[in-house]
């Protein structure tokens, strides 16, 4: 079967040279070590360095056939959104992404597909950037982050990017930001808690807010992937959809009660856990499920690939570990691994 890594991240070189010329905000730099890759160093602390499996596709190409990947499906690293600059710097700095992302995946033959990414800070702007990545480049989908500062994915501002994605029909992954780049709050500081805890919080408001803030209502095609296996989201919508029923404020805009708009969403693999997966599984069905990674942080998971075949019968092991990625990112399968 072909397996699609429906999560996993890339930094083209052209960016990080965008950043070195200063298009960056204060507080992201880019650091060149002598005889060592560049690191990308934010103020809150965070600090990866930019080896080649983040923009050499043959390097890329060799990790997945080390792990039995035959289709990887890339988006920039989401601390690089930018979203809290000029929205007209955003708007140069994704058009550089986007454009080395064509690149990027052009020299995979086949094997690399690339996600757009859009200046949220300007709906329009990330509407039409959304059709050039996707119409005129070929790019797969679009990832964004779950809020653009304080505006949540509910406000009226986003209805010119939500109805360009719902016009394109194009899958969206959502993917946690703010507590990539802010400074922790004191309940987070520390024990990499920004990232365990407060990443999975980040996709739960913004998935919750997509349904009772009635962005589903008004377009009703929009699917999203839930990375990190859906973040809190799954396993907390049985207290929303009670809520619903409860109080009459929950209700106000959302037209149906909240495990109805479940159809809306996709989740990756990310889970870390056998019994989680198979909750999952359970909750969403096999065929919302698709095999991630989130390679190549170390905060990684490819366990998966081991534990499907033993809790989910083949046709779904099919589905979760490759079919779905392609049908919802209109993905080809590539002639044979290289």
């Amino acid at each position: 079967m072909t397996v699609v890594d429906a999560h996993t991240h890339f930094i083209p070189l052209e960016f990080v040279e965008f950043l070195r010329e200063g298009g960056g905000p204060e507080g992201l730099e880019v650091v060149d070590r002598e005889g060592r890759d560049p690191l990308i160093s934010h103020s809150n602390g965070l600090a990866y360095p930019v080896f080649p499996l983040f923009h050499d596709p043959a390097e890329k190409v060799a990790q997945m056939d080390r792990d039995g990947i035959d289709v990887s499906l890339c988006s920039i690293v989401p601390s690089l959104f930018l979203y809290e600059i000029d929205p007209e710097v955003t708007l140069r700095a994704h058009r550089v992404i986007n454009d080395a992302g064509a690149a990027y995946a052009a020299r995979s033959n086949g094997r690399i597909a690339v996600l757009a990414t859009v200046p949220l800070n300007d709906p329009a702007a990330a509407a039409e950037e959304l059709r050039r990545a996707c119409g005129e480049l070929g790019l797969a989908g679009a990832e964004i982050g779950p809020s653009m500062g304080d505006t949540m994915l509910d406000s009226p501002e986003f209805e010119p990017f939500f109805a360009a994605v719902e016009e394109l029909d194009v899958t969206v992954m959502l993917h946690p930001y703010l507590n990539m780049v802010a400074k922790p709050g004191p309940d987070l500081t520390g024990y990499h808690l920004s990232n365990v805890v407060g990443n999975p919080y980040e996709t739960f408001v913004a998935a919750a807010r997509l349904i009772v803030g009635g962005v589903l209502d008004r377009h009703p095609k929009l699917r999203f992937q839930l990375v990190h296996a859906g973040g809190s989201f799954p396993y907390q919508l049985g207290r929303l959809h009670h809520a619903y029923g409860a109080r009459e404020d929950v209700r106000v805009v959302a037209q149906r009660p909240p495990r109805e708009y479940l159809g809306n969403f996709l989740f990756d693999t990310i889970v870390f856990d056998e019994r989680a997966l198979r909750f999952l599984l359970e909750l969403a069905g096999p065929d919302a499920v698709m095999f991630g990674t989130d390679l190549p942080f170390d905060m990684a998971d490819v366990s998966a690939l081991e534990t499907l075949p033993h809790i989910a019968p083949p046709e779904a092991v099919e589905k979760v570990l490759g079919g779905n990625a392609l049908r919802a990112y209109r993905v080809a399968e590539p002639a044979a691994r290289s």
